[in-house]
């Protein structure tokens, strides 16, 4: 299956954060540089070392770590793992190797220090421990790549390309060496041997002269086989214009990473020591360093991490080695980072008052929210501007901030806050002003919710949209309808906010699960589908008032109860078989929903023709189709046999969720 199931992050829980709010907020540059601290941070890297394909635990991988002055090796044991320990703070490298029939792994981890972990301006003898897990793939030298490079002169004319360098690079991953050089034999054939078996190779051509005319740098991509030889299939070079180009990038995809360096190829030799370039975004100009390989790829390093969610501009101006001018302007997107959802500060949209003085805030982000980043901070001040002690912690895309002691009924209060996702160098900032709530009597709990959709209703994989209908609370301002699933979204969400109808004896409303993409349990076929694979979702309403929210309902839990259905259509056309030679005949089965992976039952009934003849069962093939949404049976009808008026049935298929079809599908053979 193409499809891929989101997977939630796992957050460890720092204590630098608490520390900071304890003490203050305070930047590390307004730190005091003469506290007295003789105190330590100790540092731990462990991790385990797997092969990337097979997922096995690697045994006796060498493993080297360069960083605080000194080398450090080990080996892993015979489950794969390593470990580091009273490593020193600073920057150190890691590298995997020893093993001859795997690429080199590289990666940097980095060991924080007392002020980088907010211990900057108090007296302390005591030692912090700080623990990283760094687990790493390694790619085996076992795969293969073929391809024929072809040099047009024109419309008319393509010749065999010999002698011309290509290149295999990998600096999509952290192996070492990250390119692979071989040159096109007399008939432009091209073979690399013992490459990292990574899932994709890029290839690129150097410039080439054929006697007659330049060409240009080409690039291509193509899949690997481990332990196995691919075909990367025909380079077509063609001759180079007088104007050099951009022939690849990798920032066009709009989703580039903050910490990523900057890649481009041109189509042919450039003047290196003529280049001005400028990176700039929205927060000014970026500082950065280049490097050239070979003339042509330049890369670009950023000093600093970019900005998620932003657009960078990226200025160019040369001349190639053949002395034609270059210039160009492009721009590019930055990833998607962490972002701010929700918080149950807000009451209502727009309304940040009333908050209950004995809750926890709570503030939901659209990532997992990563406690151990140092520069983060949570800070809540009260209307006097005095910081109020307070604990934190996380429940995945949640932070919870916990106030050490109970707020003050009716006072304003302001919330700072930096939070880091996940991602190097992504964070969110913002801050909230509340006021908490007097003592009004929050609400009761709801009755009669429930799903208002008729009868016969059931949901389906694609559900998104869902009527519920509640009884009504005589002292509620609203309500808000929440929900969980028995995937990732273990916590409850608010997927809906009413206010309140104290005219009416029934109230109803409409969640729409389209807005809310974490119940969407697969994140690349464009389909919002939130009760797929056996999805449970649980809807609970609770109303609200100043005082607060209430009691949560009784639970409504639903899934895709509906079954699936499917069609079949027969791939070209057949001519009566009853010949010398077997005949083959291709059926799509087409369903309407992902299916279960089981294949649907099959079988053969007589319904004219040649009577004296029913198709076995044994005479039919079926492969899935890649999107497990149906599939093509290959029927073989032998020699000297007539299978025409034969009534073929398929039955018993389900989908994803175990729903099965009510009613057989069929149609007649020729």
């Amino acid at each position: 299956m193409l499809l891929t199931k989101k997977m939630k992050s796992i957050i460890s829980i720092s204590f630098t954060l608490t520390i900071l709010l304890m003490f203050g907020c305070n930047d590390i540059s307004d730190t005091n540089p003469d506290a007295n601290t003789d105190g330590r941070v100790i540092g731990t890297v462990h991790g385990v070392v797997t092969d990337a394909n097979t997922n096995a635990r690697l045994e006796s991988v060498q493993v080297t770590t360069i960083g605080g002055g000194e080398i450090l090796s080990t080996t892993t044991d015979n489950l794969g793992y390593y470990t580091f320990s009273n490593l020193s703070p600073g920057n150190y490298e890691i590298s995997y190797s020893g093993k001859s029939d795997y690429a080199v792994a590289r990666v940097t981890v980095a060991i924080p220090t007392l002020q980088q972990i907010g211990i900057t301006d108090l007296p302390t003898e005591d030692d912090f421990y700080h623990s990283e897990q760094t687990d790493m793939d390694l790619y085996q030298l076992n795969a293969g790549l073929t391809g024929v490079v072809w040099a047009e002169q024109d419309d008319e004319n393509t010749n065999l390309a010999d002698l011309v360098t290509v290149i295999a690079d990998f600096n999509n991953y952290d192996i070492s060496p990250d390119e692979y050089y071989t040159t096109t034999d007399s008939i432009g054939g091209f073979t690399f041997e013992n490459l990292p078996a990574t899932p994709s190779v890029n290839l690129r051509s150097m410039p080439y002269n054929d006697g007659t005319y330049d060409y240009s740098v080409q690039t291509a991509s193509t899949t690997l086989i481990p332990n196995g030889t691919a075909s990367a299939g025909n380079i077509i070079l063609v001759i180079a214009p007088a104007e050099s180009f951009v022939v690849q990038n990798n920032f066009d995809n709009d989703d580039f990473g903050l910490t990523e360096n900057l890649s481009l190829t041109f189509s042919k030799a450039m003047d290196t020591n003529s280049f001005d370039i400028g990176l700039s975004g929205s927060y000014g100009d970026v500082e950065f360093e280049t490097t050239w390989s070979n003339d042509i790829t330049l890369t670009i390093d950023p000093y600093v991490a970019l900005q998620a969610n932003s657009e960078y501009w990226l200025g160019l101006s040369g001349t190639s080695q053949d002395n034609n001018d270059y210039s160009e302007s492009l721009s590019f997107e930055t990833i998607e980072g962490i972002e701010f959802v929700w918080t149950n500060l807000e009451r209502v949209d727009g309304v940040f008052d009333e908050f209950s003085v004995t809750s926890n805030i709570e503030i939901m982000f659209t990532m997992a929210v990563n406690l151990n980043n140092y520069n983060g901070y949570a800070t809540l001040y009260d209307e006097d501007n005095a910081l109020v002690s307070t604990s934190l912690s996380t429940d995945s895309t949640t932070l919870i901030i916990d106030p050490l002691y109970n707020l003050e009924p009716g006072q304003d209060y302001t919330l700072y806050y930096k939070v880091y996702s996940t991602i190097e160098a992504d964070y969110d900032l913002g801050q909230f002003n509340f006021e908490t709530g007097s003592d009004v009597t929050i609400p009761a709990q709801v009755t009669g919710f429930a799903v208002d959709m008729g009868d016969d209703w059931t949901a389906d994989w694609n559900t998104t949209s869902i009527t519920f209908k509640w009884n009504p609370i005589g002292n509620a301002d609203g309500y808000s309808i929440y929900a969980k699933d028995n995937g990732d979204n273990t916590d409850l969400v608010r997927v809906g906010s009413f206010s309140t109808q104290d005219y009416n004896t029934e109230m109803s409303g409409t969640v729409n699960l389209s807005s809310y993409t974490q119940f969407d349990f697969y994140n690349d076929d464009g389909i919002q589908t939130p009760f797929t694979n056996g999805t449970e979702i649980t809807f609970q309403i609770v109303p609200y008032n100043d005082a607060g929210e209430g009691t949560f309902s009784t639970a409504v839990t639903m899934q895709d109860d509906t079954a699936p259905s499917g069609s079949l259509t027969q791939l070209g056309s057949v001519s009566n078989s009853n010949g010398s030679l077997a005949t083959n005949i291709a059926i799509s089965f087409s369903a309407n929903e992902y299916l279960d992976g089981t294949p649907p039952s099959f079988s053969f009934t007589e319904d004219g023709g040649d009577t004296t003849y029913v198709l076995p069962s044994s005479s039919v093939a079926f492969e899935w189709d890649t999107d497990m949404k149906g599939g093509v049976f290959t029927i073989t009808v032998p020699a000297n046999s007539d299978g025409s008026g034969d009534l073929f049935y398929i039955d018993g298929f389900k989908d994803s969720s175990g729903d099965t079809i009510d009613e057989n599908i069929s149609m007649p053979l020729y």
